[in-house]
């Protein structure tokens, strides 16, 4: 099989040089553009023949030559699989997932037929790493893998929430060791000013205003009218 003029073979033998006395190699730096037919191609090529570890996340790497657990061929090819329909069971639980889905899925990655790529029919290989009901054509991961998961995902769980209390007390922490500012209030009139005199809250005048308009403090003519 060749792709744009390139023997999947010398693909292969390609890749394979790139990964000799690596322990890690970033999928996306060994695929290049898989944007384009050619990065495309070369991806699926890794899928088939190179063991990839976080296979569907964006930290996804290959393995080299100098990793302990470096595999190729069919090996890689099955590992491969086995890893990528854990993330499709895993969420469904123990509700399964159709068969017909997991290959699907498994040619989306990969590009070629199941059995060519792996070895061994679909449904062979499903029942011997997973559990599949024959009348409903689902797979789904045992029971014993779920429960290790809710285990992990607990696990995880404490650990983000101790993550998350430490974080607040230090922010907490941080924010005490900050001086406390006073309160800043308005400039009072301390020094006596002759021009700003003061104005009877009743009539909004001034004393001499007041005298002036002829309601005086002698009594006389202020009082009229009020008894």
């Amino acid at each position: 099989m060749s792709r744009g003029g390139k023997n999947k073979k010398a693909e292969i033998a390609a890749i394979k040089r790139e990964l000799q006395g690596e322990r890690m190699v970033s999928l996306t730096r060994l695929s290049g553009d898989t944007g384009t037919d050619e990065g495309e191609w070369r991806n699926q090529v890794i899928w088939q023949n190179f063991r990839i570890t976080n296979c569907t996340k964006t930290n996804a790497a290959v393995l080299g030559t100098a990793h302990p657990d470096y595999c190729e061929g069919k090996e890689a090819a099955s590992l491969n699989t086995q890893d990528l329909f854990e993330t499709v069971l895993f969420p469904a639980g123990v509700s399964g997932v159709a068969l017909e889905k997991l290959s699907s899925t498994h040619a989306h990655y990969f590009g070629s037929g199941f059995e060519k790529v792996v070895g061994k029919k679909l449904r062979v290989f499903v029942s011997e790493r997973f559990e599949y009901d024959e009348k409903t054509a689902k797979a789904r991961a045992s029971n014993k893998m779920l429960a290790a998961l809710r285990k992990l995902e607990a696990r995880d769980l404490v650990v983000e929430q101790k993550e998350y209390h430490e974080r607040m007390k230090e922010r907490l922490s941080s924010r005490g060791t900050e001086a406390v500012k006073p309160p800043t209030f308005a400039p009072s009139q301390t020094v006596f000013d002759p021009d700003h005199r003061p104005r009877y809250a009743s009539t909004k005048m001034q004393p001499d205003e007041l005298e002036e308009r002829g309601g005086g403090f002698d009594g006389k003519g202020g009082g009229k009218g009020l008894f």
